[in-house]
């Protein structure tokens, strides 16, 4: 149970490696990337500078989804169950390279996903650049 009436319906986090795992991941096709790099580096941009807004200013950014919550199911959540849960998250722009290759290979045992290979998923070149612009470490994939 989470502070102010929430309730944990699953808590996976013992099944991934360092106990993290992707839930959201940006995805381009190769040739798009390859045509558009300027219009890949800002929506990078634009990511890192929300995930630093997501990181600096949580009662703001708790306040934004829960107007979004209610905007699309017709009803906020308690500001205690929000701050409850937003302590299970963790907003970053590392692709958590490890989580895929963990899903991939549930997915394969599960017969979902036969010989998946995921060499050459991750090209992280603008996002590093990005993120070096902002004075931040890179991520790897």
């Amino acid at each position: 149970m989470l502070e102010g009436g929430g309730k944990v319906l699953v808590n996976e986090s013992s099944l991934w490696p360092g106990g993290q795992f992707a839930t959201t991941l940006l995805a381009v096709r190769a040739d798009f990337l390859a045509r558009y790099p300027t219009t890949v580096r800002h929506v990078l941009e634009a990511l890192v500078k929300s995930e630093d807004y997501l990181n600096q200013n949580p009662a703001g950014a708790q306040a934004v989804a829960n107007q979004a919550i209610a905007d699309i199911t017709s009803k906020s959540l308690s500001t205690a169950t929000l701050a409850a849960a937003w302590k299970n998250l963790t907003f970053t722009v590392d692709p958590v390279a490890a989580s895929l290759v963990t899903d991939a290979d549930h997915a394969t045992r599960l017969g979902l996903l036969p010989g998946a290979s995921l060499k050459g998923i991750y090209d992280l070149r603008i996002l590093n650049q990005v993120l070096a612009a902002a004075g931040k470490p890179p991520v790897s994939g």
